[in-house]
């Protein structure tokens, strides 16, 4: 049988029941209206159906802008697991610029940088609560999904006949963020060598900003604040019809001072996600897809070698914008084809677009200092009218952590929680007789 015969087949095999998208509200969000996404996606949690990930994550980014811990807690402890189900039955050896945005039949898991930021989420709450060891655990979660490997092909002269002519490279992760907050934990927790080493691979990744890295970790800082930013990067299928996974840079909006009770404390752009979306440790996907294209072309492979050169070198010059190197790459592509040579590419030739869009696109940190037991003014100052002020903001004696989501129309307030629960009159829960 024809091996491009069995595409049909092999389209029934891994189709999926229906399932709601979850993308109707996503623009609630932008407009501070969490509680239309929340109504709009409520069915994810009892979904079982390919998408259902996607929903909670969009549920738990409502629940957070509405300072609903509780529920936002349980949420990313749900993401979470779901997102470590999906890791823990993928292959061990799988090349990650094989299948970046090449799932769209399968649930969705998301990227790398939406796996990371599940985890994220939930150690970011759970410090909120003073639960540092659980704290730890998740970021590390994190940290590992930032990890892997990719295949690129050997050079011609290690080439060798029916070998795979393929080396393997392993990419570390390169979020400062990840490992500062991991250090914070260790040092909460009584481990300060383990914290130092999480403190040097920030530093190694963003020595820009290592001072802040230092303040953070002063033992007298006691003041986290998160803010998020702007939009995560837009999803966008590229090259020959639309088969590689591309970005397009969301938004920005630049953080221009944080302060407690008016003075001003220290903060830096933490992490941007767009730069973590479109890397691999630190290299550049579009510009591996180069290597990888003109590797494989050097070891002149027939069929399916040639096939995907083509490929690759396709997607490089679409990407880029080089004609010329698309049009070489097409034609190689051309070669494969002619020699009915049955590739990924021929299965499903669109990238899976879904995406978490309701993530920021960078995530300033900010690091102080306030008196435990005191309520205070927060204010992040930003232009487009996304200045933010938070009053009656509580300080315990630990370090406190607060997350802020810059949004137009979003101007702040009470902060969500400080107001003290009316006392119950019934004697059994703790009111007056």
């Amino acid at each position: 049988m024809p091996r491009f015969a069995l595409m049909p087949l092999l389209g029934a095999i891994v189709g999926c029941a229906a399932s709601p998208t979850y993308d109707a509200a996503d623009e609630s969000y932008y407009l501070n209206d969490p509680r239309r996404v929340e109504e709009a996606y409520a069915a994810a949690l009892e979904d079982r159906g390919q998408d259902a990930l996607l929903g909670i994550e969009k549920l738990l980014s409502a629940a957070l802008l509405r300072g609903d811990r509780d529920a936002a807690m349980k949420l990313a402890a749900r993401a979470s697991l779901f997102v470590n189900v999906f890791v823990a039955g993928e292959k061990g050896e799988r090349d990650a610029l094989a299948f970046l945005g090449r799932e769209k039949n399968k649930p969705f898991k998301g990227e790398p940088h939406e796996r990371v930021m599940a985890d994220y989420y939930l150690g970011v709450l759970r410090l909120t609560e003073g639960d540092a060891e659980g704290a730890l655990a998740a970021f590390r979660s994190a940290i590992l999904k930032d990890r892997g490997s990719f295949l690129m092909p050997v050079e011609p002269s290690k080439a060798r006949e029916g070998a795979t002519n393929a080396r393997r490279y392993l990419f570390e992760d390169d979020y400062a963020l990840l490992d500062l907050l991991a250090a914070k934990c260790w040092q909460i927790l009584g481990e300060p060598e383990d914290g130092e080493k999480y403190l040097q691979a920030a530093k190694s990744l963003r020595g820009e900003i290592s001072w802040l890295f230092d303040e953070a970790m002063d033992p007298a800082t006691n003041v986290f604040v998160l803010v998020e930013t702007g939009r995560v990067p837009y999803k966008v299928r590229t090259g020959p019809q639309g088969a590689i996974l591309g970005y397009q840079k969301g938004p920005e909006v630049p953080v221009e001072a944080v302060t407690i009770d008016g003075t001003k404390i220290s903060y830096a752009l933490g992490e941007d996600l767009h730069v973590q979306a479109t890397t691999l440790g630190g290299r550049q996907v579009d510009e591996l897809n180069v290597a990888k294209a003109q590797g494989q072309q050097a070891l002149q492979a027939a069929g399916f070698g040639v096939a995907s050169a083509g490929y690759f070198l396709a997607i490089a010059g679409a990407q880029s914008d080089n004609q010329a190197m698309q049009a070489a790459g097409l034609i190689a592509l051309g070669v494969g084809i002619a020699t009915m040579i049955f590739s990924g590419v021929a299965i499903d030739p669109s990238a899976d677009t879904r995406a978490w869009t309701t993530l920021p696109g960078q995530i300033y940190l900010a690091v102080g200092r306030a008196a435990p037991g005191s309520r205070v003014r927060l204010a992040v100052t930003a232009p487009g009218g996304q200045s933010q002020e938070w009053t009656d903001v509580p300080v315990a004696d630990r370090l406190n952590v607060y997350w802020i989501r810059l949004l137009p129309g979003r101007t702040g307030g009470t902060w969500p929680g400080a107001v003290e629960p009316e006392p119950s009159s019934n004697p059994e829960h703790g009111g007056a007789p």
